[in-house]
């Protein structure tokens, strides 16, 4: 067989070979078939006899790979010809991919891939092309073609689970609703088209409770209007909002959590005026440059002005079936405002209530009569119904009657989960950085970073915007965003000795406050690693591009740099400066006119888990939630299955997270 180069940088392409994420693997390799003209696309998962995953298989009826095209559809990684088209190959489809990564995501399936395909070249002569993919060659890819007598055309797909690899992401429960909401909108549109995921029909209309299309004018241009689609489902937990230049092809994923945490939905955003540079801004959310941030924030209007409407529909709904009941516990319409707000008051708490009201007819009265006059009589009491259902004590209940009349029972539900949730994950993490086994396991990139993307608040409440692991140009074209210059023809950045620089987690936040614009740029090192001289020197290099380069130059930028670590050596100690050892201060050049203000810090581990636990400690206590290591470990699991170390996977033994 012949090798296939992959024309893209290596450090791209060892990246894509270790993404940890199967179920995003599935979604790009069935995205392939669609493009490929499938009519038919088969996901199937070969178990053993312990029921684990020994492999995946992506089968297709498309027009297959032909040996014409192998170089310039399979080997160029970063840069697919799709994105010089439109169509796909026969004019059948629009199509979806555009960055040519699929085929290396499939190493999360298994560490040898092998694709088997049937096609005609464009001599019209029928042939079969072998690709074979292992991940850990420096080439991934050889291939071979040969005649065939095959009359069907087709792809077959196959990832071998050789290292025993934990895929139990593929078969949770909330998988399959993640991938009939990701590829609803291609099935809707589409009758010749089908996906079946390990045995199961990929089938989006039987699985919609409302589905509702709205339109919205960015405030930054009156004239420009989006198309918003929003599809509730029936089941699950899946809250995601995808953007796209039509109705079929959604390039752009993100989570939909924060505009709606209730109901289980999906927002297709459609704008024709989507290109390469807008749709990458939209990773910023709010902060990014408009079109991008004006379509961000016309859908976060709609979809929450969606759902309140939704609410009050169902509420009227509730309320007109118990009044056809005949148990709805008012009789005459409200005259009076007092009786109007006592009536609203009512309908919101009731509705609420509808879980644990009972279903039988005596039960349903007799409880909505006495939420009826607990409003009348003794408002402040009114949690006293809520405690017939959750048995909560007298003290208890009087205290969550005065916070309810201050918070709503979401928001309180809401904010422990928050607190416990951080307290199980610095559990889990204190685990993972220093028990003298696990920790070896764990790796800077590979673990750590992926980890502290989603825990952001380690570092600070206010740094709610990141770019994670990228280069120093990218982090100038941040800066510059945020100062709202343009970012188009932006030079590459280089440190002193001409050498570029990634950078791990870069956060960001325009402050409020002075119109600051406050960068933290977070280093961080594998728990092995003792930080010394080659470290500090690092950082400083990073400080030095910061403050000597032009393109950074700004009075209203505070730029701090953290070299995360689980130990330095005295070196790295005598250059803390300052009287507060803890905060670790090592490095704060003079501020210059025109130039940001520029510090370094060097943090143990050890220090930013015992300060978060400080700050969480009065919660908690007052909580009475002390988490175990099995619940830490737990929480990582169950949130980062596919980023934990491999000597880490869960396992039936485990304690599971609360």
């Amino acid at each position: 067989m012949r090798d296939l180069p992959l024309s893209a940088g290596g450090d791209l392409v060892t990246r894509l070979a270790r993404e940890r994420d199967p179920v995003r693997a599935v979604v790009e390799l069935v995205w392939n078939a669609i493009d490929a003209e499938a009519d038919t696309v088969r996901v199937t998962l070969a178990r053993s006899e312990m029921d684990a995953i020994e492999s995946v298989t992506v089968e297709d009826d498309g027009h297959g790979i032909t040996s014409d095209e192998v170089q310039a559809t399979f080997g160029r990684i970063g840069g697919s010809w799709k994105a010089l088209a439109a169509r796909s190959k026969n004019d059948k489809r629009r199509l979806h991919g555009k960055l040519g990564e699929g085929r290396l995501r499939a190493f999360a399936l298994g560490s040898r891939v092998t694709w088997a395909s049937e096609s005609v070249n464009t001599a019209g002569e029928r042939e079969r092309v072998i690709i074979e993919g292992a991940k850990e060659r420096a080439e991934p890819f050889s291939w071979e073609a040969s005649p065939s007598r095959e009359t069907a055309t087709g792809t077959i797909v196959t990832a071998l689970n050789e290292q025993d690899r934990s895929l139990n992401s593929l078969i949770s429960d909330t998988t399959l609703t993640t991938l009939t909401s990701h590829f609803a909108p291609v099935l809707l549109n589409d009758d010749s088209l089908t996906v079946i995921f390990d045995g199961a029909k990929l089938d989006p209309a039987d699985e919609i409770l409302d589905d509702t299309t709205m339109t919205a004018v960015l405030d930054s241009d009156s004239d420009a209007v989006v198309s918003i689609r929003i599809i509730e489902w029936r089941t699950g937990k899946h809250r995601a909002i995808y953007f796209g230049e039509d109705a079929e092809r959604f390039v752009v994923e993100a989570s939909g959590s924060e505009l709606e945490a209730q109901a289980a939905y999906s927002a297709y955003v459609i704008w024709p005026g989507f290109d390469t540079e807008s749709l990458a801004d939209l990773g910023l959310g709010d902060m990014a440059p408009d079109p991008a941030g004006a379509i961000w924030r016309a859908t976060r209007t709609a979809v929450k002005d969606h759902f309140a409407a939704r609410r009050r529909a169902r509420r009227r709904d509730q309320i007109d079936e118990w009044k056809s009941k005949g148990i709805y516990p008012y009789e005459t319409e409200p005259t009076t405002e007092a009786d109007k707000a006592e009536r609203a008051v009512f309908d919101i708490v009731s509705s609420a209530l509808v879980p644990q009201i009972p279903k039988r007819k005596d039960g349903a009265q007799l409880t909505l009569n006495l939420l009826r006059d607990a409003l009348k009589t003794d408002p402040e009491n009114l949690a006293v119904l809520v405690s017939e259902f959750v048995a909560l004590s007298e003290q208890d209940r009087k205290a969550l009657t005065k916070l309810l009349s201050e918070s709503s029972l979401a928001g309180v539900i809401r904010s422990a989960n928050l607190v416990t949730s951080r307290s199980k994950f610095l559990a889990g993490l204190e685990h993972l950085l220093f028990d003298p086994e696990d920790s070896k396991k764990v790796g800077e990139r590979d673990h750590l970073h992926k980890f502290l993307e989603h825990e952001l608040w380690i570092f600070g409440e206010e740094y709610h915007f990141m770019n994670s692991e990228r280069g120093l140009t990218q982090m100038l074209r941040t800066h510059l965003k945020l100062e709202g210059l343009p970012t188009g023809k932006v030079e590459p950045v280089k440190r002193w000795d001409g050498k570029t620089g990634r950078i791990d987690l870069h956060l960001a936040v325009k402050a409020k406050e002075h119109d600051r614009i406050r960068h933290l740029v977070v280093e961080l090192k594998a728990p092995d690693i003792t930080a010394g001289r080659t470290e500090r020197n690092q950082i400083e290099d990073y400080i030095n591009v910061v403050v000597d380069n032009a393109a950074f130059a700004s009075d209203r930028s505070v730029w701090e740099f953290i070299l995360v670590v689980t130990d330095y050596d005295g070196v790295m100690d005598n250059s803390i400066i300052g009287s507060d050892r803890e905060l670790g201060l090592v490095f704060e050049p003079d501020k210059k006119p025109g130039r940001p203000t520029v510090r370094a810090y060097v943090r143990r581990w050890r220090d930013i888990i015992d300060e978060n636990k400080r700050r969480l400690e009065f919660v908690t206590n007052s909580l009475e939630f002390d988490p175990s290591l099995a619940e830490g470990l737990a929480f990582i699991r169950e949130q980062y299955a596919e980023m934990i170390p491999d000597g880490l996977a869960p396992d039936e033994t485990d304690e599971p997270s609360s």
